[in-house]
């Protein structure tokens, strides 16, 4: 699967992750919908997104609080309608972050999100966003989405389309720091940053 890396996370971040992350954002750039092109031969949005978000695990950092116990799964949830079908699953297929097995969880409520460490609130979530973010609050889950103001409501990443269909992304660092994450200086450098 393009742009898909083997985790070597320890205290500090390796060149390896970053030129990973930098690559899927010159592929990210690539218009996913293009007439030029066989629809086949290019990278469908939610592909992409995929790839992103297994990228973000391996450019934060999160407590032990974060976890219940040892050696419980780093877990990366979709809450609502599914937008990435097999291709989230493809993309973490034998991977680890932080020493421990990835899987996907998919979610109903967000009261099932205890024990997940990443959150990709699907837009079918829209009208329950202030009590996805009520139970967030104070929580170290990285909250992801591609709702159009996300960041602005409260969310930490959020997924955006350019006027060329290239997919980019937006970091909240407060939000993130709110909740003790720490994100990467690397991806902070490749992403457009909202502050409130």
């Amino acid at each position: 699967m393009l742009c898909k890396t083997k985790s070597h996370k320890s205290g500090a971040l390796s060149q390896g992750p970053q030129l990973i992350l930098t690559l899927c954002l010159i592929v990210g750039s690539l218009s996913f919908i293009s007439p030029s092109y066989a629809q086949d031969e290019l990278p469908q949005e939610y592909q992409i997104k995929a790839v992103y978000l297994f990228n973000f695990a391996l450019f934060l950092s999160w407590p032990d609080s974060a976890f219940q116990r040892t050696g419980q799964s780093f877990q990366i949830c979709v809450l609502g309608q599914d937008p990435f079908g097999i291709d989230l699953d493809l993309v973490i297929e034998n991977e680890r972050v932080e020493g421990r097995n990835v899987i996907v969880q998919r979610l109903s409520s967000i009261q099932q999100s205890a024990a997940c460490q990443m959150l990709f609130v699907s837009q079918s979530e829209q009208p329950r966003l202030a009590t996805i973010f009520a139970y967030l609050k104070q929580r170290p889950i990285l909250s992801i989405s591609d709702m159009p103001a996300f960041v602005k409501q409260g969310g930490m990443i959020q997924f955006f389309n350019t006027s060329y269909n290239e997919v980019r992304f937006m970091v909240a660092p407060e939000a993130i720091n709110e909740t003790d994450l720490v994100a990467s200086a690397n991806l902070l450098e490749i992403a457009q940053i909202y502050r409130r």
